[in-house]
């Protein structure tokens, strides 16, 4: 890892300034908006790089952290996959219609519920407005692994039918995009919820995009596939959010991934992360910029 990615693992940083310090140093236009006491960084390219005739693309990484935690992989790296992918939008001449929003909070959904996260408080606002954020994707614990997967989380739980037309919708272009960055290496898998639990609540589609090495995805598949007591403890402890602290005592049950038990620990640190899941992770936020879609 580069010393500007340890040097943004210190504790106590503020990780907000950070950002935007790095992005305003390579030219990439960027605000810091306090919105309900948290402080997200919003990327807004040259108004050349926007087409209205295509839907807007919003893309997700929360910068906040576990209290005492490194948080390299939740959610360090995701922010860093951001930044980097913000530079090459800017130094490129294409349309594009992504924005992107490094948002504060997403791990207040712990302590204070959902209408605690920063996702919420911006999602009730562009709502209150009758804005549009277009396509919502959430990059969260996407430093680990080779294999790509697209949550599942609220497909099936939402009760809102013109939310749910549009959760499976952005879902079924997830699928596109994996289908053509990843080839055959990505999965669908039911995952903790992020940022998008706060979207969802505000009544807007959000799709999680994550990274598991191939092993513990296929493992996890495994688990759930089949019925019972063990699969319906797995599929509750991730409902219940797998970054836990691991005193909860059921850490250990059978296909539960060793990188979403490193989440909230000391443990979740750089050298967990490694150079595949960076590498995955450009390709599809390279596919998503190229995308397209009619509004």
């Amino acid at each position: 890892m580069t010393s500007t990615f340890k040097a943004f693992l210190e504790p106590g940083l503020d990780r907000a300034a950070f950002i935007s310090a790095w992005l305003s140093a390579r030219n990439v236009p960027n605000a810091v908006v306090e919105l309900s006491g948290r402080r997200h960084v919003v990327v807004r390219f040259d108004s050349r790089a926007y087409n209205p005739r295509f839907r807007m693309k919003t893309v997700v990484a929360h910068h906040d952290r576990a209290p005492d935690t490194p948080g390299a992989n939740d959610n360090s790296a995701a922010c860093f996959q951001l930044m980097l992918f913000a530079l090459r939008l800017a130094e490129s001449p294409a349309t594009h219609n992504v924005r992107l929003v490094f948002t504060d909070g997403e791990e207040a959904a712990g302590v204070a519920g959902i209408s605690g996260q920063g996702s919420y408080a911006i999602g009730s606002a562009i709502r209150a407005r009758n804005g549009d954020l277009g396509d919502v994707f959430v990059l969260d614990c996407s430093g680990r692994g080779d294999t790509l997967v697209l949550s599942t989380a609220g497909l099936d739980s939402v009760k809102n039918r013109t939310l749910a037309l549009g959760m499976d919708t952005l879902h079924g272009l997830a699928k596109r995009l994996a289908r053509e960055a990843a080839s055959e290496r990505w999965v669908t898998l039911p995952t903790p919820y992020s940022d998008n639990a706060g979207f969802i609540a505000a009544g807007i589609p959000a799709q999680v995009v994550t990274v598991l090495p191939a092993a513990e995805a296929t493992a996890l598949l495994s688990a759930l596939s089949s019925a019972g007591p063990a699969s319906d403890a797995l599929r509750g402890r991730i409902a219940r959010n797998a970054r836990e602290a691991d005193g909860t005592g059921d850490s250990g049950i059978a296909g539960f991934p060793l990188t979403w038990r490193l989440m909230h620990t000391a443990d979740d640190a750089a050298n967990t992360l490694t150079a595949p899941a960076f590498r995955l992770a450009r390709v599809f936020l390279d596919a998503l910029a190229r995308a397209m879609e009619s509004d």
